[in-house]
Formats: structure tokens, C-alpha cells, sequence
């Protein structure tokens, strides 16, 4: 499994001075993998925003090509486009990410099989509380679902909506804590559990193991 992301997935520790990292056992990517049995790529990346211009979409071709055939793609972008944008606005960062899908589906480790990848609309931000005028930031970032929901309806993606999913934000307002990174692995393992039959106790087993390390 490669979960392709930003902060939000490489585990960025919003408490740390330097920019640290969550330990292991508080980023879903690894509590996902703990919980199924999958290896797991972590392919997050302070910063990132989505791959649309070729500087940007060449090396996402290398990363994966690095990494060669995965079962399954995890993408949790979008919400440094909103962040990074003067006036955010989502039908922007829409063509962006369609732009990204399109690219992606035609990579040759893709398979032309659309149902290895799944697309995650961010959690929404809570920047407002800080400045009024940011409010705006927050009422954009409430409409990843419907967005990145309607971009996967139409290439035939998976899709998840981490806004509704009420996951704890940590002081900043934008990145998870860890115990947001436990609830979003946990809803994730929720849906996709069924494809792995028979491995539900062995992933317990497993998180319980990477707990107490």
C-alpha cells in the first residue's frame, strides 16, 4: 500500500519546535499497515501539494516507479493548495487534483485499474479561530467532499471523506494529533478490511504489538 500525501500523512508533530515527527504508533499510515497485515509505503511529505505541473508530476513518477507495483494507492492532498491560495477556491484545487487522477491512472504501474487507488478529501482546517478573516479557509475546506467525491465517481476511484469524520486537529488548527492519526487509520481499516478477509485478528494482534513498542 502507498499513501501518498502531505504533513497530514508523513506525520508532522504540530508541538515540535524543529518540525519533528509523530512516532510510528500515532501516524495512520503505520496503524493501518498494523491493523491489516499490508506493508505499507509512507509517501507523505511536509509541504506537498498536488502534483499538476510537470516538474511536480515527473517526480511523483519517479517515487513510484522507485517503489514499483503497489495493491493499493492512498492520496490525501489538497490541503496546502487551500492554504498556500491568496483567495482559496476549490474549483481550483479540483482541476488540479483531476489533473493529478488523470496522470496517475495513465502510469504504467497503474494497470489501467482505477480500483487500486483511493481518494481522500482532507479534514477540514480551523484556521478561522485565529484571524476572522481566515474563516474563509475553513468554509473552502468544507467542500473536499463533494469535490474529490464527484473526481472519483467519475474515474472510477475509491473515495473517503476525513471531514466527516471529526478528527482531532492539534493547536494549529491544520494537522492531525495523534489521536487523530488513530481514528482516521481505524475508519480507513473499517473500509477496507473486506478486501482482506481473515486478517482482522492478526491486525489487532499487530497494533497491539506497535503500541507497545
Amino acid at each position: 500500500m502507498y499513501c501518498f500525501g502531505d504533513s497530514n500523512t508523513y506525520g508532522y508533530d504540530a508541538r515540535s519546535f524543529w518540525g519533528e515527527r509523530l512516532p510510528e504508533t500515532e501516524r495512520w499510515p503505520d496503524i493501518l499497515g498494523a491493523l491489516s497485515g499490508w506493508d505499507v509505503i509512507n509517501a507523505g511529505m511536509n509541504g506537498r501539494e498536488i502534483p499538476h505541473e510537470p516538474r511536480t508530476l515527473t517526480s511523483f513518477d519517479r517515487d513510484w516507479s522507485g517503489c514499483g507495483k503497489v495493491d493499493r494507492m492512498l492520496i490525501l492532498l489538497g490541503s496546502n493548495d487551500l492554504l498556500n491560495s491568496y483567495v482559496p477556491q476549490m474549483e481550483t484545487i479540483g482541476e488540479r487534483m483531476e489533473r493529478f487522477v488523470t496522470h496517475a491512472l495513465a502510469h504504467p504501474l497503474a494497470e489501467k485499474n482505477a480500483g487500486k487507488f483511493l481518494l481522500i478529501a482532507p479534514p477540514r482546517v480551523d484556521v478561522g479561530r485565529f484571524r476572522e478573516e481566515d474563516g474563509c479557509y475553513d468554509a473552502e475546506s468544507g467542500k473536499f467532499g463533494s469535490c474529490y467525491e464527484k473526481i472519483a465517481s467519475r474515474y472510477g476511484l475509491g473515495f473517503a471523506d476525513a471531514g466527516r469524520w471529526e478528527l482531532p486537529l492539534a493547536h494549529d488548527g491544520v494537522h492531525l494529533t495523534g489521536e487523530g492519526h488513530k481514528r482516521m487509520a481505524r475508519r480507513l481499516w473499517e473500509m477496507l478490511e473486506g478486501e482482506t478477509p481473515g486478517v482482522q485478528k492478526k491486525g489487532e494482534e499487530s497494533l497491539q504489538a506497535l503500541e507497545s513498542v
